[in-house]
């Protein structure tokens, strides 16, 4: 039930073809401590049974929208469009929430008008059971409560210590008033989406607020098809095109050395994902680390044999060496 003088929070769900997981979901958000909620669920053209299952949650509170397959983008800013909320809360179809998580944040929120609040997310594989497992001490050593979200993102980016991490979408929890100065989620292709928004986002607010002891639950798949393991061109070709938005809008914030080093090292760890099936890429991608300055990072590649190699030989040889064998393996399978 919407209680006046409550700030309402927004859950946005985009949906494709979740339908095994998305009942969880919801119910992890109805579950919340926090209950001033509305529920928006936009299907992005699922062929399963992932509308039928929003449907069936569908009332007060909970609005269904569907459209033609367009992405999540699309569904996401959909959901910002049908929002009403003073707070936005986006949540993947196939993850979930502790109970206090939107609460806590809130309360994280309450003394600092105009941050953006973030949480630690939890990875589990499907089949496992989430709540037994705990954050990755390593992510959160990137998770801080500052004024400063340059900075926040040159560490995030691996500008600090050569060393970069990840947030999971639904880890953030924001104030619809800096959601409008953001902008929009691209809407083109991208495994890194999340990357390029939450960058404006947070550029957009005056800081981070770190909610500890709250949670978001990522979940992952042994057959390593999370959208943001997809290596096809197409998506590789996402993942530049939301790099390039991450580098113009933290060097309009900022033009130090620090930034320029971690777009480097975030360039760096493309071009090798790009390298050698789509060199097109790679070039571009080895452009860009040029107009930066240029960057002696070169991540680990694998097993100690391969960075032998690059050590001796060069991370060129090194990736090709490492992208025969494994289309060798992958032919004799």
């Amino acid at each position: 039930m919407v209680k006046p003088g409550y700030p309402l929070v927004t859950v946005i769900i985009p949906v494709y073809n979740a339908g095994e997981y998305l009942a969880q979901t919801i119910n992890t958000v109805l579950a919340q401590t926090w209950q001033n909620l509305e529920i928006i669920i936009v299907d992005d053209g699922s062929t399963d049974n992932s509308l039928a299952i929003a449907k069936k949650h569908e009332g007060k509170n909970i609005k269904v929208f569907s459209q033609q397959n367009a992405g999540s983008g699309v569904a996401r800013n959909r959901g910002i469009k049908e929002a009403s909320g003073d707070y936005i809360q986006f949540l993947d179809a196939d993850d979930l929430l502790s109970v206090n998580k939107i609460a806590d944040q809130l309360i994280s929120l309450n003394n600092n008008p105009g941050k953006v609040a973030v949480c630690s997310t939890v990875h589990f594989l499907d089949g496992e059971d989430p709540f037994k497992n705990t954050p990755s001490a390593y992510e959160d050593s990137f998770l801080c409560t500052t004024d400063y979200p340059a900075d926040f993102l040159i560490n995030l980016y691996g500008g600090d210590n050569n060393r970069g991490s990840m947030i999971q979408t639904g880890a953030w929890l924001t104030p619809a008033n800096i959601i409008e100065k953001a902008g929009k989620w691209s809407e083109f292709y991208s495994p890194d989406d999340d990357g390029d928004y939450f960058c404006r986002v947070l550029l957009a607010s005056t800081g981070i607020v770190y909610a500890d002891n709250c949670f978001v639950y990522y979940r992952k798949y042994a057959q390593n098809n999370n959208l943001a393991s997809i290596k096809t061109e197409q998506a590789l070709d996402g993942k530049i095109q939301s790099f390039l938005i991450k580098k113009q809008h933290l060097l309009n914030a900022t033009n130090s050395l620090t930034a320029k080093k971690a777009l480097a090292h975030s360039a760096m760890d493309l071009a090798i994902q790009t390298y050698p099936a789509h060199k097109y890429l790679t070039v571009k991608l080895l452009t860009v680390i040029t107009e930066l300055g240029g960057t002696d990072y070169i991540p680990q590649m694998g097993g100690k044999y391969i960075d032998l190699i690059k050590t001796v030989f060069g991370w060129k040889l090194a990736r090709r060496l490492q992208f025969y064998l494994h289309k060798l393996k992958s032919s004799s399978i």
